[in-house]
């Protein structure tokens, strides 16, 4: 019984983020400018098993040995490496002329978008600092709403068949 209204709890409050995040996107969009930023270098994260995220500095692709060497690491298999991570940082000016740079929250294993390429963002009109990228919105929204809606799916299916009482 645990296990199912834990299931049905844990999937409303996905929901409910999923929903507030979607809220905020839209309050978001109606206060916002889209522009075109440039690509300017990737933000580096390396995980090694045990040891959990390690920031690298800014820069393009590594080979495992280098980035075992920037985080102070020895080379040679004695680290489990799980990935290495990019996140693009871009630069872009707003209506006022003024620049700014943004990392996107969702890094992936290969340094793309390339450096020099345009991405287009957008930014809030009244605090030209805060900006994202569009596609990232989508995954902040979606797997919350999602992953909510299967957990409520199973609960509600195992009380339904009597298996949670």
């Amino acid at each position: 019984m645990a296990l199912t209204w834990g299931l049905i709890i844990i999937g409303i409050a996905l929901m409910l983020l999923g929903g507030y995040r979607w809220q905020q996107a839209q309050s978001f969009a109606r206060n916002s400018a889209q522009v075109m930023g440039e690509v300017i270098n990737h933000d580096r994260t390396l995980h090694v098993e045990g040891r959990g995220p390690i920031h690298l500095p800014k820069g393009g692709r590594l080979s495992e040995d280098e980035a075992l060497a920037m985080a102070g690491l020895p080379p040679g298999g004695r680290f489990n490496i799980e990935s290495i991570q990019y996140a693009p940082v871009v630069r872009y000016q707003d209506q006022r002329d003024g620049w700014h740079e943004i990392i996107s929250p969702l890094a992936v294993p290969s340094p793309t978008p390339a450096v020099g390429e345009s991405v287009a963002l957008v930014y809030r009109l009244d605090a030209p600092h805060e900006a994202s990228l569009p596609g990232t919105r989508g995954w902040l929204i979606g797997v919350p709403l999602i992953l909510g809606f299967a957990l409520c799916a199973v609960g509600l299916r195992l009380l339904l068949r009597g298996g949670g009482g």
